[in-house]
């Protein structure tokens, strides 16, 4: 990525490749142990791809999905689910970046834009995501813009019939990111 700063927009079905390529290289990234190296290698391309396919064709998706991009390419996404639970709210499926550029504050950025335009669309609402329990470093990323980790739960991995430990992390309504 340059030094000129991405623009975020909204994703087109167009953009569906990309985020499944940025989507696999993230979770081979971050998520080496946690699900099977077979799945990781040969898998997790093909099944991201079409679920990005799906999401991003559906007309009445309840899906709101943001992509960072520049002129050589897409570094970053984040895709929210809206109303997602009548207790905890929307949720925050999905947040990559670019493993090469964490830390740079793209993640920051698109947090910052989704979560205004979730105001938007849905007012008031808390908002939350689950994230691994070893996932230390978004556990920290997302404590630093005032998420609260509000219990555990057990979350099904996508290569079957396996799960892992995951922290939801809520922030009440409205949802208010600190500065980081």
């Amino acid at each position: 990525m340059s030094h000129i700063e991405p623009v975020i927009r909204s994703a087109r079905v167009t953009d569906a490749e990309a985020i499944a390529r940025l989507h696999a290289e993230s979770w081979r990234s971050s998520n080496r142990g946690l699900m099977s190296d077979r799945y990781l290698e040969d898998e997790v391309y093909a099944e991201r791809r079409s679920l990005w396919r799906g999401r991003l064709g559906a007309d009445d998706s309840p899906y709101l999905t943001l992509v960072a991009v520049q002129r050589d390419g897409l570094h970053g996404f984040i895709c929210l689910k809206l109303r997602a639970d009548p207790k905890w709210g929307t949720l925050l499926d999905n947040l990559h970046v670019d493993p090469e550029l964490c830390g740079r504050g793209l993640g920051e950025a698109l947090m910052r834009v989704g979560v205004a335009q979730v105001e938007q669309i849905t007012p008031g609402l808390p908002m939350y995501l689950l994230v691994f329990t070893a996932n230390h470093g978004a556990r920290r990323f997302y404590r630093r813009l005032g998420g609260i980790e509000s219990g555990e739960v057990d979350m099904p991995l996508p290569e079957g019939d396996r799960s892992a430990h995951a922290v939801r992390i809520a922030w009440p309504a409205p949802v208010l990111l600190q500065a980081s």
